[in-house]
C-alpha cells in the first residue's frame, strides 16, 4: 500500500497519538479499495507513535517534523510528498469502516463536479451520533458547524451537495489544491477546514456528502477544544475564515455583525467570565484577548490580496449558493 502510482494518498497527521494509531491503521489495513498508500506525518511527537509505526506497520510512510507546526503545516507537508491523483486525510483517533475509502472514490468517479468529498463521521462512543454529515457555514455568524451534530445517524442518509467537508475524514482532487492552494498555516489548528471550504466555494468549487463513506470519530481524541489556547485560536481564526475568504458586500455586513457581537458579549458579562478565567490563565485576560483581535484584523488585509484572484464569485452569487446548501443530488446547483 506504500508505492508508486496509486490512485490516493492517505494523510494523517499526529501528534502523541500512539494510543489512537493501531486502530486507525488496522482499520486502514483492511480497506476494500487497496490502491492508496498511507503517508503519517508526525508533529514532534514524544511518545511513541513514531517506533510504533515504523516497527508494526512497514506499510505506512512516515515522515517526521522536528516540533509540532500544527494540523494544517502537517497535512500540507504530507500533500506535497505525495502525487496521487486523490488525496485523503483521516485524523489519527478515527476508525474507518472497510469500504470507508472504496464509497469516497466512487463519489469523485460518479460526481466528477465534487472536487472534494465529506464522511459521514459518527462518534466513537454508542449509541454512535453523528459526528459531522459535512459542515455548514452560517453567513450570519461567518462561522461553520458540523452537520447533524448530536444527532441520530439514520437522519443523515441521503447524499447532498454541501458547504464543505471535517478535515478529520475526508478527500480532496489534488486539482482542487493546484487551484485555491494548501491550508493555512497560520491557523495551526481548529477552522482550517472551514477556511479552505469557504475558499474552495468562493472559487466555483462544490462539496460531496457521501453518507456511506462511515468513520468513527473520537470526539476530543486528538485535540483539547476547552484548553485556553485553542478558544484563542479559534477566536482568531473564526475572523480569518470570513475576513480572507468573503467578498466585499457580504463581509462588510460580516464584519458590522461580528463587532456588534462583540460589543453586546462584553456588555453582557463576557468581560467577567474572561477575568474569572484569566485569574487561572494568562493569556485569557481582556487585554491578551484585545491583542490577538488587533493581530488578526491587521494580517487581513494582505491575506486577502493573497486570493483575490481565486474569488470568483460576488457577493450575491455566494449567497444564494450559499443559503441553498445542503441540497440533494440532481439539483442544478452542481452545475452553477
Amino acid at each position: 500500500m506504500n508505492r508508486e502510482n496509486v490512485q490516493v494518498s492517505v494523510v494523517i497527521p499526529n501528534w502523541n497519538g500512539a494510543h489512537h494509531l493501531r486502530e486507525c491503521l488496522d482499520s486502514l489495513a483492511v480497506q476494500t479499495f487497496t490502491d492508496f498508500e498511507t503517508i503519517l506525518v508526525d508533529n514532534g511527537s514524544t511518545d511513541a507513535s513514531v517506533s510504533l509505526v515504523e516497527r508494526d506497520y512497514p506499510w505506512v510512510r512516515v515522515i517526521g517534523l522536528a516540533q509540532n507546526l500544527g494540523f494544517s503545516a502537517a497535512v500540507n507537508v504530507g500533500i506535497r510528498k505525495s502525487s496521487a491523483e486523490f488525496v485523503a486525510l483521516l485524523n489519527n483517533d478515527t476508525r474507518a469502516r472497510r469500504d470507508w475509502l472504496e464509497r469516497l472514490v466512487q463519489g469523485l468517479w460518479d460526481w466528477p463536479e465534487a472536487s472534494f468529498v465529506a464522511s459521514k463521521m459518527l462518534r466513537y462512543d454508542p449509541p454512535h451520533l453523528i459526528d459531522s454529515a459535512g459542515d455548514h457555514f452560517n453567513l450570519l455568524s461567518g462561522a461553520g458547524n458540523n452537520l447533524g451534530a448530536g444527532e441520530p445517524e439514520s437522519l443523515h442518509n441521503r447524499p447532498a451537495w454541501v458547504f464543505g467537508a471535517c478535515a478529520g475524514a475526508a478527500v480532496y482532487r489534488r486539482s482542487l489544491f493546484d487551484d485555491i492552494g494548501l491550508f493555512d498555516e497560520d491557523f495551526f489548528l481548529v477552522f482550517e477546514d472551514v477556511d479552505l471550504s469557504l475558499r474552495a466555494q468562493v472559487a466555483g468549487h462544490h462539496c460531496l456528502y457521501l453518507p456511506e463513506a462511515v468513520v468513527l470519530h473520537k470526539r476530543g481524541g486528538s485535540t483539547d477544544s476547552s484548553s485556553p489556547e485553542v478558544i484563542t485560536r479559534s477566536w482568531r481564526n473564526h475572523i480569518w475564515v470570513a475576513g480572507k475568504n468573503l467578498p466585499p458586500l457580504l463581509l462588510a455586513a460580516w464584519l458590522l455583525m461580528f463587532f456588534l457581537r462583540t460589543i453586546r458579549h462584553w456588555l453582557i458579562g463576557g468581560m467577567l467570565r474572561v477575568l474569572a478565567f484569566g485569574r487561572q490563565r494568562r493569556e485569557n485576560r481582556p487585554g491578551h484577548s484585545l491583542a490577538v483581535l488587533k493581530s488578526a484584523l491587521r494580517a487581513l488585509p494582505a491575506k486577502r490580496r493573497e486570493l483575490a484572484s481565486i474569488r470568483r464569485l460576488g457577493s450575491m452569487k455566494l449567497l444564494g449558493r450559499l443559503r441553498r446548501l445542503p441540497q440533494p443530488l440532481g439539483s442544478s446547483l452542481a452545475k452553477k
